[in-house]
C-alpha cells in the first residue's frame, strides 16, 4: 500500500475522471436514439443546468454537431461562469443560493420548453445544484431577496433534502415536473441526470422533468411542522392558507424518459475497487447519510476498528457516500461538512495509524474553496502545536483555516461534477 494521504488523494482523484468518463461515454449512448428519430424538419431543444451542466452540454453538443443535428437551447452554470457555447444561450444562475440570474434562467428554460413543436426532441442534463441555478417562483411578484430568505430557511430547518424539495417542488414554476410538462408539445422529451441525492429523480434538482405528480400534497404540515411561514413571500403564503396554489402536473400531464448516468454509487464502487486494488481490504457498506457529523465520524471509527480487529495484519478501509448535518451556529466560520466530519475524525484517531478524507464531488465544500481535507492521526497534535483549539473551531463550524494551515485540504476547484460526498478512513498494517 502506498502512504495513505497520497493514496487517498489519489483515489478522490481517480473517483473525479471516473465520474468524468461515464460523461464522456453515456451521453452520446443515450442521445443515440434521439439522432435516430430525429425528422429532417425537427431540432434539438438542449436545456442544461446544474453543477455538471457545462462538461454534459459540451459532450452532448459533440454528438448532436456529429450527427448534423440542429441545436437550440440553454446553458445554466454556475456562479458567474458565462463563456460562451454556441449553440446555446448561456446564463449562469447562482449557487448555493439563487440569484437574478436563476431567475432569468427558469423563465427562459419555460419558453425554450414551451416553444418546442412536434418535431422537435426537447433533451434536458441536469444535475446537482439545479434547485438553486434554475429557478421561478410561482409568485411572479417574489423578489430575489424574498427567495433567498426562503431557501436559507429551507437549508437551515434541518429537515432531509427529500422533505426540503417537497417544499421547492410546491412552490415553483419549474420544479416537480413543471418544467417537462411545459414541453408536452414536443415530438418527445428525454432527461440525462447526474444524481446528487439519495432517491429517485423526482429528487434531483427538485424534480423539473420528473413524474412527481402521484405525491400526496404536504406542503401546508411541512410549512408548519418546519416553521417556514414566515419565510414565505406574502403573496404565495396567501395562496397556500387559502388552498389556491396550482396543484403539481400529474404524471399524465408529464412527458418524457429518463436515465441517470452516474450518481453516489459510482463514485463509491469506484473508489473501493481502487483501494482493493492497491491491497486494502475494504468495507463500503456503512450509510451514514444525513447523520450527524459527529455522530457519522463515530460510526465510521467504531467500523474501522472493528474490521482492523477481523484483519490482522493487514490494511483495512471503510468508505462511504452521501451527505452528512451540521447544525451552525450562530456566528459560522469558513468550512463544510466534510472538513467538519475530517476535523472531528482528526480528533477521534489522534494517535491511532488511521488516515480519513472527506471531500465533495463537486469541489467546493460549504463556504470553503476546498472539497474537503486528508486528516491522520497527528493532525490533532499538529493543529495544537500550532496553536489552534480543535474543539473551538468544530464548535464554530471553521475547520477550513486549521486544515489549510496544516497543508491538510483538497482544493480541486469546481469539478464539473456532483454526486455528493466520498468519505474513506483507512487503517495502515498492524
Amino acid at each position: 500500500m502506498r502512504e495513505p494521504v497520497a493514496l487517498l488523494r489519489r483515489v478522490f482523484q481517480g473517483a473525479l475522471d471516473h465520474l468524468h468518463d461515464r460523461l464522456e461515454a453515456d451521453i452520446p449512448a443515450q442521445l443515440a436514439e434521439v439522432c435516430e428519430q430525429l425528422s429532417p424538419a425537427g431540432r434539438v431543444v438542449l436545456i442544461a443546468f446544474g453543477k455538471a451542466a457545462r462538461p454534459m452540454a459540451s459532450r452532448a453538443l459533440q454528438t448532436l454537431t456529429a450527427a448534423r443535428a440542429e441545436v437550440v437551447g440553454l446553458l445554466v452554470p454556475a456562479n458567474g461562469d458565462d463563456a460562451p457555447l454556441p449553440p446555446l444561450e448561456v446564463l449562469a444562475g447562482g449557487h448555493p443560493l439563487p440569484t437574478a440570474g436563476s431567475f432569468a434562467a427558469g423563465r427562459r428554460a419555460l419558453q425554450l420548453a414551451a416553444a418546442a413543436g412536434p418535431d422537435d426532441h426537447v433533451v434536458f442534463l441536469v444535475s446537482g445544484g439545479g434547485s438553486a441555478l434554475l429557478e421561478s417562483p410561482l409568485d411572479p411578484t417574489a423578489t430575489v431577496d424574498q427567495w433567498q430568505r426562503l431557501q436559507r430557511a429551507l437549508i437551515g430547518c434541518g429537515a432531509s433534502i427529500e422533505r426540503v424539495n417537497a417544499v421547492r417542488m410546491r412552490l415553483s414554476a419549474v420544479k416537480g415536473g413543471r418544467l417537462a410538462a411545459a414541453a408536452s408539445g414536443a415530438c418527445a422529451v428525454r432527461t440525462l441526470f447526474v444524481s446528487d441525492v439519495p432517491g429517485g429523480v423526482e429528487t434531483i434538482a427538485s424534480g423539473p422533468t420528473a413524474r412527481c405528480g402521484e405525491h400526496r400534497d404536504t406542503l401546508r404540515r411541512d410549512l408548519d411542522e418546519l416553521a417556514l411561514w414566515d419565510a414565505l413571500p406574502p403573496e404565495l403564503a396567501a395562496q397556500v392558507r387559502d388552498r389556491t396554489l396550482p396543484l403539481l402536473p400529474t404524471a399524465a400531464e408529464i412527458p418524457g424518459t429518463y436515465a441517470t448516468i452516474a450518481d453516489e454509487g459510482h463514485c463509491r464502487r469506484h473508489a473501493a475497487a481502487a483501494l482493493r486494488a492497491a491491497g486494502v481490504i475494504v468495507d463500503d457498506e456503512l450509510d451514514v447519510d444525513d447523520q450527524p457529523y459527529e455522530l457519522a465520524a463515530e460510526r465510521a471509527v467504531d467500523r474501522l476498528e472493528q474490521l482492523r480487529a477481523r484483519s490482522p495484519g493487514r490494511a483495512v478501509a471503510v468508505v462511504t457516500t452521501g451527505e452528512l448535518s451540521v447544525p451552525l451556529p450562530a456566528r459560522v466560520g469558513v468550512g463544510g461538512r466534510n472538513l467538519q466530519f475530517a476535523l472531528r475524525c482528526a480528533a477521534l484517531v489522534r494517535g491511532r495509524p488511521v488516515t480519513a478524507i472527506s471531500c465533495g464531488t463537486d469541489g467546493i465544500d460549504g463556504s470553503a474553496p476546498a472539497a474537503g481535507a486528508v486528516v491522520d492521526g497527528d493532525t490533532a497534535r499538529r493543529a495544537e502545536d500550532a496553536g489552534f483549539d480543535v474543539e473551538d473551531h468544530l464548535r464554530r463550524c471553521d475547520a477550513y483555516p486549521l486544515l489549510a494551515r496544516l497543508g491538510c485540504t483538497v482544493e480541486p476547484g469546481p469539478t464539473g461534477v456532483n454526486v455528493r460526498d466520498l468519505r474513506i478512513l483507512i487503517a495502515a498494517e498492524s
